[in-house]
């Protein structure tokens, strides 16, 4: 399965949409951004710097991996709100294995659709209807 245009954030307005007002989730190997697109599905963006990594095998392996991941994730999710992502590396990103990555990344994606779902109480609210 190829990661769509339609699944990318290409426009430098479409960027700062999501660096205004934020929903934030931050480890030791990322910061990600997050923001209600108000569109049919999830989109990716990244900026992984010189500073995170000086070397461009470093920095295309990072994308790699963040692209894999938020590919096998979104395809298994249904959501009701869909986000915009942005993801930022830190410069302890560039040791850790893709597995630790992985992991980090997939904790991310849940925990900032739960911080939408927590700031929109009236999806919470539907959903627990639906579910008794």
């Amino acid at each position: 399965m190829k990661f769509s245009r339609q699944s990318r954030l290409l426009k430098p307005a479409e960027f700062k949409l999501v660096f205004q007002k934020p929903i934030r989730s931050g480890d030791e190997s990322f910061r990600i951004l997050a923001r209600v697109n108000g569109i049919q599905h999830h989109r990716l963006g990244m900026a992984v710097s010189k500073k995170v990594c000086a070397k461009a095998v470093g920095r295309n392996r990072i994308k790699r991996v963040v692209r894999e991941n938020f590919r096998s994730w979104t395809a298994g999710t249904v959501a009701e709100d869909t986000l915009d992502f942005v993801v930022l590396p830190t410069a302890l990103a560039k040791t850790q294995s893709n597995k630790a990555l992985d992991e980090s990344l997939l904790a991310h994606w849940q925990r900032l659709t739960r911080k939408t779902i927590d700031r929109n109480p009236g999806i919470r609210q539907d959903r627990l209807r639906t579910q008794r």
